[in-house]
């Protein structure tokens, strides 16, 4: 599976926490949510507080995606790209480069998006809508 991503990025979002935020399909719709746990190199438990789903990541747009997928999207210098890989402490983006990744997008990171301070989401950062 290779390096796995810390547990300490998974659970409902926490105004002290830097849980990501992720895309999914939750077997009706594609709704914002969190990841519970991961299951191998590509595949997540992903919840949106009241579902769960095993999902695959996809390099789709959040209107997109079908039972059973999700998406992951970074801010690249002010442009949003999905991701088509994640590791421990590198991402593999769209355009198929790879780069580091955290929460700020300084230096020579990308940043992904943290799931916010309540489990609404409404308090996340929210790139999905410039890649749709």
């Amino acid at each position: 599976m290779g390096r796995p991503l810390n547990k300490r990025y998974f659970g409902e979002p926490t105004a002290a926490g830097n849980e990501i935020k992720v895309q999914f399909h939750n077997g009706t719709s594609s709704v914002p949510g969190w990841i519970v746990k991961q299951t191998g190199s590509k595949r997540f438990v992903c919840s949106d507080g009241t579902n769960e789903e095993t999902c695959y990541l996809v390099d789709k747009a959040a209107g997109a995606l079908a039972d059973g997928e999700m998406s992951l999207t970074v801010d690249d210098n002010g442009a949003p790209k999905q991701v088509v890989k994640i590791a421990g402490r590198k991402v593999t983006l769209d355009d198929g480069t790879t780069q580091a990744w955290d929460f700020t997008g300084t230096g020579t990171t990308v940043e992904i998006e943290e799931a916010g301070d309540d489990s609404a989401l409404t308090n996340a950062d929210n790139f999905e809508g410039d890649v749709e």
